[in-house]
């Protein structure tokens, strides 16, 4: 019986070990994230630059034409998000793209980049706002 709790926990340490591993998940609390790693925001979720008068909120996905899994496409699509970035008291809007420019853009002396969108898309399958995850990078330019 021990051997068996033992291995049963260790079925459930490995999942929680791989989720420590990805992006920090910056949510919708406005976290304080470190420049040059990728954190995900949801839309609407805030992300602040620690030491910087910068915050980034992932406003949401305003075109996804990404070819869907299963099925060929003759192009790979895009996605295109809305986001918001505040400095200084001053907030300016802008779209990144993920296959094509703008990728990313300068604000405040960093960069930041759209790196990935979550979930894929699937044929026949519509994505509800709400569940797209963006994957961003700031990094000191």
């Amino acid at each position: 019986m021990r051997i068996r709790m033992r291995s049963g926990l260790a079925a459930l340490a490995l999942p929680v070990a791989l989720l420590a591993c990805g992006p920090a998940d910056a949510g919708r609390r406005g976290d304080t994230v470190g420049a040059g790693g990728t954190f995900t925001l949801a839309p609407g979720g805030t992300a602040r630059l620690e030491g910087a008068d910068l915050a980034v909120t992932f406003t949401k996905v305003s075109q996804d034409s990404r070819c869907p899994q299963g099925v060929q496409c003759v192009w790979e699509g895009d996605v295109t998000v809305d986001v918001e970035a505040v400095t200084g008291g001053k907030a300016t809007a802008h779209r990144l793209n993920l296959n094509r420019a703008p990728t990313g853009v300068t604000v405040a002396g960093h960069e930041l980049r759209l790196v990935a969108i979550r979930p894929d898309r699937v044929a026949g399958r519509q994505i509800p706002a709400g569940d797209y995850r963006a994957d961003l990078t700031l990094t000191r330019r």
